[in-house]
């Protein structure tokens, strides 16, 4: 085997197979949500700066598969109100995602996936439709969370919830931002020469087949589970590897 070329750890193989399952039973069921789930357990044992690309490529190919089957619904003219402003915060969250010391990153990432985590086990009133202009105030946040920690799925729902009232619409045109999103971090760390780290392809590689099976029983779960019971489940587990994170990083 050539010198340059390494195979993941069998450490880091034995946490990211079982913890990319997971994360994509999430992103089949609900339509995001993997790096929420999956980046803090695998900060535990690769750096960030491997962890996002690296998902973003698996986010790459899960949202592509998905478009293809939900792109009859999409509401483009949401997509299009989106974009301009992800293409911007894409840009700023890959730049910060090289120039932040490790540890500031890991510390922000934990902060961030504990306060939504709790932002979401919050009882909510029902919420007026939002105006047009907001896609530019929930496309650069999510671009820029997106890039940094592969997390803007969430932001760009809680638009879409506001603007839409069809949940089939609301799926697909979500699905339909998560590919465009996913597809510009790619596109950003391939001229930033990320994928130019064959140790990283090949991690890649190695998470695709968890990445389908996970896919497969999400999409098998939705059929049965409430979604809001889910979504329970899903906050508390958040909790716990968020909080975990901080902690180890403090």
């Amino acid at each position: 085997m050539p010198g340059w070329l390494h195979l993941p750890d069998l450490l880091v193989l034995l946490v990211a197979e079982p913890t990319l399952v997971v994360a994509y039973v999430v992103f089949g069921m609900v339509g995001f949500g993997t790096t929420l789930v999956s980046a803090p357990l695998l900060a535990h044992v690769l750096p960030l700066s491997t962890v996002v690309p690296a998902l973003a490529l698996t986010d790459f190919v899960a949202s592509w598969t998905n478009g293809l089957r939900l792109g009859a619904h999409v509401v483009r003219k949401e997509v299009l109100r989106l974009v301009p402003a992800m293409v911007i915060g894409s840009a700023l969250g890959a730049w910060l995602l090289f120039a932040v010391p490790v540890p500031t990153l890991m510390l922000l990432l934990g902060v961030f996936v504990v306060l939504y985590a709790l932002n979401g086990l919050r009882p909510k009133a029902p919420q007026p439709p939002l105006a047009a202009g907001w896609a530019w105030w929930y496309g650069g946040a999510g671009g820029v969370l997106s890039a940094l920690f592969g997390a803007g799925g969430w932001v760009y729902s809680m638009y879409l919830l506001r603007r839409l009232e069809d949940p089939q619409q609301i799926r697909a045109t979500q699905t339909a931002v998560l590919t465009i999103s996913s597809t510009i971090r790619v596109g950003l760390f391939l001229v930033a020469g990320t994928y130019f780290n064959p140790a990283l392809l090949l991690l890649v590689l190695a998470l695709l087949p968890a990445m389908v099976l996970g896919l497969y029983i999400g999409h098998r779960i939705t059929l049965r589970l409430d979604r809001k019971r889910f979504l329970q489940v899903l906050y508390g587990v958040l909790l716990l590897t968020g909080g975990s994170l901080v902690w180890r990083v403090l």
